[in-house]
């Protein structure tokens, strides 16, 4: 039986099927919104919107973004040598939301300029990664690729955020704040 049709039966031990419990914590945790970027095998710019994306490795420098193996631009993102993680701003929820949708003229809806590599850059974003794939493991319903940072800028700003199911504009910074 496929490990995603062990999860809709599986339950907790009050009787709560197993996918329910991962997806409602999953919306639990608040995430940056970015639109992953690549170029299909006739150079054709490609992207997706993603919240699964972190930061794997300080040295060196490198980023693991999951793709799901049904997206349209799943060949783009998992079998070229480099793809793009442009996070979003706090004003881009409509980017955002065009790069959530199957429409192949995503690209020809929004400002965007070829970055290294060809990758594109959308205009806006808070930060712009290159990232040149180094491995790609399949496991489940999702390939999780990481990328090694190849190039990149961060021009800043606030940045957009998804969680609970929904967009968040502005956060509140505590004074609790520096790196983890």
């Amino acid at each position: 039986m496929p490990d995603q049709d062990l999860a809709r039966i599986r339950t907790t031990e009050d009787g709560r099927p197993i996918l329910d419990v991962f997806k409602d914590a999953m919306a639990s945790l608040a995430s940056g919104v970015a639109v992953i970027t690549g170029l299909d095998d006739q150079r054709r710019p490609r992207g997706i919107t993603a919240t699964s994306i972190t930061s794997y490795s300080a040295n060196p420098p490198s980023v693991l973004i999951c793709v799901a193996n049904d997206s349209q631009s799943y060949e783009a993102l998992t079998s070229w040598y480099h793809y793009g993680v442009n996070l979003l701003g706090a004003d881009q929820e409509d980017v955002a939301m065009l790069f959530a949708k199957p429409d192949p003229e995503k690209f020809a809806k929004c400002a965007w300029q070829p970055g290294p590599e060809g990758i594109p850059y959308l205009e806006g974003a808070i930060a712009r990664l290159v990232c040149q794939t180094v491995r790609a493991i399949q496991h489940g319903t999702h390939t999780i690729v990481i990328g090694e940072i190849v190039g990149g800028d961060t021009p800043g700003g606030s940045p957009l955020v998804y969680c609970g199911r929904s967009f968040f504009h502005e956060l509140t910074r505590t004074d609790q704040g520096g790196e983890l």
